[in-house]
């Protein structure tokens, strides 16, 4: 029996049959995965944006050859290599070094400074050509015979380790490396009497480290760093501070400074008082405008800079590499200056490759034993 044309009306007005739309599942699926995304991007966000600010050695800093080689410092630092200009019997009488400073992978030529007329410094006769009684007394001798015939000079490396004393474990260890090495201190540093004198009595030279005003002004390098600008006594108020904090010290080497370095009229102080003291400089050169070798010449201050940063990227085999080209530089030139920090890495690198390099035919030497004394 046919259904009648009523049944048929009222089945059409009763629940329709549910049937399911693939097109309108994939949509409202690929909507909650986006959702899903988005929340997650919102929260890294927010993650990052709470973390505290970061620190010096967390600063962003200059890049060279690569995203991944971000550097130690918190400034653009002048190429990792600087060329010896001379022997070091001569530095005394050379014009500043001209470098480069490389930033984001890209080399710029580093300003001149400009140059102005400045009298030579007087001599007094009673200390003209005599022994620097001082620097005799705390540098660290190296036997004559040691630094190799003058026929066939023996490579000489000057193994600096500096930001000293804040790390006492650390520095601890870095004591009781084979020597002898330059040990440079922080100045704020604590016990710096007791770990300085634990220096000294293993054989190593001290030195120390001054904090000079980098070149951004959102990184505290230390109290009482060393200013552009500041009134000449203020100036030299903050360097006796410095200068006073332990003995025994032949010199000093500057601590970032990268805006410090490359003004003349600060240096002239700082050099000025080194001067009065008998010490000497180490530019660690953390600026291609640096102008402490023109302002130690002006001042007769023993100068040398350094050559190679050996830890600028705190990775085991780039500290490797860094060594081995000091070992080539020295080859090549007949010395080196290596700067490397008291981190776990350094560390455990330095200290194996200290036990072999007489083996390899160098000379380990004090910093003093390169420095021409005027």
């Amino acid at each position: 029996m046919k259904p009648s044309k009523q049944n048929k009306r009222g089945a059409s007005r009763g629940r329709p049959e549910f049937r399911l739309n693939p097109k309108r599942q994939v949509f409202f699926v690929l909507l909650a995965v986006a959702g899903i995304a988005i929340g997650y991007g919102l929260g890294l966000l927010s993650k990052d944006s709470s973390q505290p600010p970061a620190t010096e050695s967390e600063q962003p800093v200059a890049i060279e050859k690569s995203l991944d080689n971000v550097r130690a410092y918190e400034e653009p630092l002048a190429k990792d290599i600087i060329e010896n200009p001379a022997d070091p019997g001569d530095l005394m009488a050379l014009p500043t070094l001209k470098v480069t400073v490389e930033t984001q992978g890209t080399a710029k030529p580093a300003p001149e400074p400009v140059e102005k007329s400045v009298p030579e410094p007087a001599i007094e006769p009673e200390t003209e050509n005599k022994p620097n009684e001082k620097e005799e007394q705390l540098a660290v001798a190296v036997p004559a015979s040691s630094l190799g015939a003058i026929s066939k000079p023996t490579p000489k490396i000057a193994i600096v380790i500096d930001d000293l004393g804040i790390d006492i474990p650390r520095t601890a260890r870095a004591i009781k490396l084979k020597g002898p090495l330059t040990l440079s201190f922080m100045t704020y540093a604590t016990k710096l009497d007791k770990q300085t004198k634990a220096a000294r009595n293993a054989g190593h030279e001290l030195w120390m480290h001054i904090p000079m005003e980098p070149g951004s002004p959102d990184i505290d390098p230390g109290p009482n760093v060393l200013l552009t600008g500041l009134p000449k006594e203020e100036l030299r108020a903050s360097i006796f501070w410095h200068l006073n904090q332990f003995s025994g010290h032949v010199g000093i080497n500057n601590h970032m400074g990268s805006r410090f370095t490359a003004d003349l009229e600060g240096l002239r102080v700082v050099m000025e008082e080194l001067k009065k003291r008998d010490l000497m400089f180490l530019d660690s050169i953390t600026s291609g405008r640096s102008v402490a070798r023109r302002a130690a010449r002006e001042a007769g201050v023993p100068f040398i800079g350094r050559n190679i940063f050996i830890d600028h990227l705190d990775e085991s085999s780039e500290i490797q590499k860094r060594l081995a080209e000091v070992e080539q530089f020295a080859r090549k030139s007949g010395y080196a200056v290596a700067i490397g920090h008291p981190r776990e890495k350094t560390l455990r690198v330095i200290g194996p490759w200290l036990d072999t390099i007489e083996s390899k035919g160098f000379r380990l030497v004090p910093l003093s034993a390169l420095i021409k004394k005027p």
